[in-house]
C-alpha cells in the first residue's frame, strides 16, 4: 500500500492516461509483435518510439499541449470513422438502392433498384430528370 501512495504522489500534476496515449502504446505493441515475425529493425524502432511517446504523454506536466494533441487526434479519428460509416452504409444498401448524381448540381441521390425508369427530383436544386435503375 505504501507504493501506491508513492505512485500517487509522483503522478500528482501529471497529464495521465488518455485515448491517444492508449492508441500509441497499443500500436507500438502491435508493431513490436509484427516486427518479431518479420525481423524488421526499422519496424521495431518505430514500435519503441510509439511506446515511448505514449509513455511520455502519460508522464508529461504540459497539460495544455497534451490536450491540443488529443483534440487533433479526436478530430482525425472522427473524420476517419465518419468516412468508414459512409462507405459501410453504401455497401449495405447496394442491393436495394442505386446512388446517382444530379446532372445540374452533382449532389448524390439514392434511388430504389428494380424499377426500370424513375423520375427523380433533386432535393437541393429541384431539377427533375429520368434515370434507369
Amino acid at each position: 500500500m505504501q507504493w501506491i501512495s508513492k505512485l500517487m504522489f509522483y503522478m500528482k500534476g501529471r497529464y495521465g492516461y488518455d485515448e491517444l496515449s492508449k492508441m500509441l502504446i497499443l500500436v507500438g505493441l502491435v508493431l513490436s509483435i509484427f516486427s518479431n515475425f518479420t525481423g524488421g529493425f526499422l519496424l521495431n524502432m518505430l514500435a519503441l518510439a510509439s511506446i515511448a511517446f505514449g509513455g511520455l504523454r502519460v508522464l508529461s506536466k504540459e497539460k495544455g499541449n497534451r490536450r491540443k494533441e488529443l483534440q487533433q487526434y479526436m478530430k482525425w479519428k472522427q473524420s476517419v470513422l465518419s468516412r468508414y460509416r459512409k462507405y459501410r452504409n453504401r455497401w449495405i444498401q447496394r442491393k436495394a438502392f442505386k446512388i446517382t448524381k444530379c446532372p445540374s448540381c452533382k449532389q448524390k441521390i439514392r434511388i430504389p433498384r428494380g424499377r426500370k425508369k424513375v423520375r427523380v427530383t433533386c432535393p437541393s436544386c429541384q431539377n427533375k430528370f429520368i434515370k434507369k435503375t
